[in-house]
């Protein structure tokens, strides 16, 4: 790989270009658990509706990742969308489809584990 396209490769990584699903600022954590745990909040499986069905988690809508754009009228006047899928790419990949199509307020809440835990965590409480 020549010096130009490893510089221009890092200045992608270190100008946000590149986001890793498993890291997330402590403030947006705090956020999305809040929002997973706010009744008002618009939760969308983004998974198969076979994985979906094999696990839900309550209150959520399942909105496979391929269908979002057929079904964007679904997010119109909601406030504060948090998506998920099983490891977060899905997550990730809609939530950037949302904001492409003018949805305001998406949250990748990355992972169904991570957003069952914070459920869970907030039970707890």
């Amino acid at each position: 790989m020549s010096k130009q396209i490893v510089g221009i490769v890092l200045a992608i990584l270190l100008s946000g270009g590149m986001v890793s699903c498993s890291v997330t600022p402590k403030t947006e954590s705090q956020k999305i658990s809040s929002l997973v745990n706010d009744n008002r909040t618009f939760l969308v499986d983004v998974r198969t509706p076979e994985e979906y069905n094999a696990e839900k988690i309550e209150g959520a809508v399942n909105i496979p990742l391929d269908q979002i754009e057929n079904r964007l009228s679904e997010f119109q006047d909601k406030k504060n969308i948090v998506v998920y899928c099983r490891t977060g790419i899905r997550a990730g990949k809609a939530k950037d489809l949302l904001q492409k199509n003018n949805v305001p307020d998406v949250y990748s809440g990355t992972s169904y584990q991570n957003v069952l835990e914070l459920k869970k965590n907030k039970t707890k409480n």
